[in-house]
């Protein structure tokens, strides 16, 4: 386990964290030592752009008074901090700056790198398009409105805890969706497990807060 501060805010990486990425990046098929090399650089890419991300949360969290911590894990990370003192709509800025602040990183490297004289052929500017590929992509997919991720939390700031199980409904519409998309027009896996598990979480939420009938 990884521990430093950045800007005064305590980061903690936990080993899956690297593992997953270099799964995503395509560990599995690395087979020389030039694929591997290409896999490493994506999973730097990829903690660059997801601490940016939990960055934006946590700077977010301490502007409204809070000590902010950030934990990567397993397929991303997240900010922790005082539960309990936030008001709904700061819950919404807070939440919506993680994403926010991805995708202008990587609006901001796509816009430098139009700039720099770096060969299409390098490894620098391999580097740069992971970076930016995973920056856009990322905070697209963490907007999208399924719980937990960033766009389910939004939504659940916006609808209140009174229609709470409307956001877990609302997740597993979108978790099937995206899923099934990903398994049948891309043929992602780890995308169609991912929703899978997202489906399975929200459902038992869903249910779980459902009104009995006796």
């Amino acid at each position: 386990m990884l521990t430093f501060r950045l800007l005064g805010i305590p980061v903690r990486i936990e080993p899956w964290f690297w593992v997953t990425l270099a799964l995503i990046g395509g560990g599995l098929r690395a087979n020389d030592a030039m694929s591997m090399f290409l896999v490493l650089l994506f999973v730097l890419a990829g903690f660059v752009s997801i601490l940016a991300h939990e960055l934006g949360h946590a700077l977010t969290v301490r502007r409204f008074g809070l000590s902010p911590a950030i934990t990567l894990i397993a397929f991303g990370g997240y900010a922790s901090f005082p539960a309990g003192r936030l008001t709904r709509r700061q819950s919404f800025f807070v939440t919506a700056a993680g994403p926010v602040v991805q995708f202008l990183f990587g609006v901001l490297v796509l816009l430098l790198s139009a700039m720099l004289p770096i060969s299409a052929e390098s490894l620098i500017f391999v580097f740069l398009r992971y970076l930016i590929m995973v920056s856009v992509v990322w905070a697209i997919l963490n907007c999208l409105p399924i719980y937990p991720m960033d766009g389910g939390q939004m939504l659940a700031a916006i609808l209140g805890p009174k229609r709470e199980r409307y956001v877990y409904l609302t997740a597993v519409f979108c978790a099937v969706l995206i899923g099934l998309a990903g398994l049948f027009l891309l043929n992602a896996w780890v995308l169609f497990l991912f929703m899978a598990y997202f489906v399975w979480k929200n459902w038992a939420d869903f249910r779980r807060h459902s009104p009995t009938v006796s």
